[in-house]
């Protein structure tokens, strides 16, 4: 399974929770929790000639607002569906984990995201990283599917539509902690989205297969077997897309 480290985020579900630890602890009660949360960002990226290590630049507004002779993309709609969610730590030196599972049809663009909790026991945890494990599905519902308009370098707008359906384990490091049960402990990813793009050129885009989405015939979508030169590019990238925090939060 492919690992990626990245970034924010935001779940909205119902699942079942396990805490498992490598060592029992019997003074590690807590009513604390931990809060996971899944978003992204610059969902708006103007298209370069060449790629660029930074990746295309962010538009300064969220509009298909573009500048003359610059291509860009605007992601309207962004639903990722999650099979687990992991907190791991070393927990007071002993290594330690919190588990989620179920997780689906989550909204990396609400600005006001759901998120999911989960018990955390009192203790001082290092080396702390947060996993969001994708995974391939045969159904009609992909790990994650952007949606938007891409804007040619002559202003025409063009449906344009990306759906990533590979086995992915995303990760995501963040500062030590203390939880002392006086305050839940907020773990915040965020997918930034014109990071998917660095690699993906205004020549990719313009020469990819057409196929229609909704009332438009050239709409493009991007897929495994449908324009799978641009897919691998952005697949390669999802590995350098993200940012992460754990904080403390007031209960």
């Amino acid at each position: 399974m492919k690992k990626v480290h990245l970034s924010t985020l935001a779940i909205a579900i119902a699942a079942s929770l396990t805490i498992a630890s490598c060592k029992k602890d019997s003074s590690s009660s807590s009513d604390a929790q931990v809060l996971f949360t899944m978003g992204s960002d610059n969902a708006s990226a103007n298209f370069v000639n060449v790629a660029t290590p930074g990746g295309p630049t962010v538009l300064s507004t969220g509009t298909n607002a573009t500048a003359i002779g610059t291509a860009s993309v605007v992601w309207t709609s962004a639903i990722a569906n999650i099979s687990k969610f992991k907190l791991e730590a070393k927990k007071d030196g002993v290594p330690f984990e919190i588990v989620a599972n179920g997780i689906s049809n989550v909204d990396l663009l609400s600005i006001s995201p759901l998120s999911i909790a989960a018990a955390i026991p009192n203790g001082n945890y290092t080396n702390v990283e947060v996993h969001v494990v994708l995974a391939k599905s045969t159904g009609t519902a992909p790990p994650l599917v952007l949606k938007g308009t891409y804007t040619t370098k002559a202003g025409n707008p063009i449906p344009i539509e990306f759906d990533f359906n590979d086995n992915v384990e995303i990760t995501a490091t963040a500062a030590d902690i203390k939880v002392d049960g006086t305050a839940n402990v907020a773990a915040n990813l965020a997918l930034h989205l014109n990071k998917l793009l660095a690699d993906v050129t205004t020549t990719d885009i313009d020469q990819t297969t057409r196929t229609p989405i909704g009332n438009v015939t050239n709409g493009i979508l991007i897929t495994t077997s449908l324009n799978p030169a641009v897919y691998a590019k952005i697949l390669n990238d999802i590995a350098g897309a993200g940012g992460s925090s754990v904080t403390a939060v007031k209960k």
